[in-house]
């Protein structure tokens, strides 16, 4: 490889690596009417899938709390839409669930941002233990084998082997979810739209 193309090659890993999110799969609401409803008020079935966007599927589930399991509905924009910049996702005694199987893929990292507003919340991640939390900020580090969590400022990050996550509530609100590439797969996706953009040039 030339000394001038290897540079390149390595200013754009370093690039998607500060930048990751320009080549996640992406799901924030925003396209959805306001006041869309999912789950039990909306004639939905448990597992249901009811969105889909870029590749990342929703469903509705139940939540559950100490003996109590709840099905009542998520709304977008919802009663905290003015706490957000783009339009939430507001969770009222149910729990979604988003799969990537469909993302293209292989996910190395999901962000979730959340905001509390109060009761308790549900977290799972591949389908393992649903845990029933005070707050999200308690979330285990180690959520899963192959999977870490990070929760801060609103933000919960997981990384390693992620296949699907579930979160619910009773007053809790979500906006955009990212599920991002391993950095060897977000490499080639650069090279790759480098390669055609180099192609339509000459």
């Amino acid at each position: 490889m030339k000394p001038g193309k290897a540079a390149a090659v390595a200013a754009l890993a370093a690039a998607v690596m500060v930048v990751p999110t320009s080549f996640a799969a992406t799901m924030d609401f925003d396209s959805v009417p306001l006041g869309t409803r999912y789950g039990g008020t909306a004639g939905h079935a448990t597992n249901e899938v009811v969105l889909t966007e870029d590749g990342i599927e929703m469903s509705v589930v139940s939540f559950h709390l100490e003996g109590f399991t709840g099905f009542f509905e998520a709304e977008v924009g919802g009663r905290y839409r003015d706490f957000f910049p783009t339009t939430p996702l507001d969770i009222n005694n149910i729990s979604v669930r988003f799969d990537f199987a469909n993302v293209n893929f292989e996910v190395d990292r999901v962000t979730v941002e959340f905001m509390e507003f109060g009761g308790a919340y549900n977290f799972a991640v591949n389908d393992q233990t649903i845990y029933e939390l005070a707050s999200l900020a308690d979330i285990p580090a180690n959520v899963t084998p192959d999977v870490t969590a990070l929760v801060s400022d609103g933000l919960i990050t997981l990384t390693g082997d992620v296949n699907a996550v579930r979160i619910g509530g009773q007053e809790l609100a979500i906006d955009t979810i990212f599920a991002i590439p391993e950095p060897v797969t977000l490499i080639l996706l650069s090279l790759a739209g480098a390669a055609v953009l180099g192609s339509r040039k000459n």
